[in-house]
């Protein structure tokens, strides 16, 4: 049984075969290098690219919580360099507890 730890919102959204799920320690925080060079690089990428976990890959969508890591840049040229298809950051609402019809439209 694990204690103390929470799962970071890593989703994916495909037709698959497996689950992955990334869990860290509690109150540990993750920075942007970490997460694209251990979590992304060496655990979520090759996941996606096995074909032992997914049906198709090319039905992988990718869906992240829009934390500062996945939103980084890094990140984003990541998944892309990868062809692994993700929820842009244009896709999610904007943080602001309230939030305004024109953030969404323009």
């Amino acid at each position: 049984m694990v204690q103390n730890q929470i799962c970071i919102g890593i989703f994916i959204m495909f037709p698959c075969k497996r689950l992955l799920w990334v869990i860290k320690d509690k109150d540990e925080s993750w920075t942007g290098e970490y997460f694209h060079d251990i979590i992304l690089t060496q655990n979520v990428i090759p996941f996606l690219n096995n074909e032992d976990n997914v049906i198709d890959s090319d039905e992988v969508t990718f869906v992240h919580d829009k934390t500062p890591c996945i939103q980084a840049n890094k990140t984003q040229h990541l998944l892309q360099d990868n062809n692994v298809k993700s929820w842009g950051n244009d896709i999610w609402p904007g943080n602001s507890p309230d939030l305004i019809v024109a953030q969404r439209i323009g």
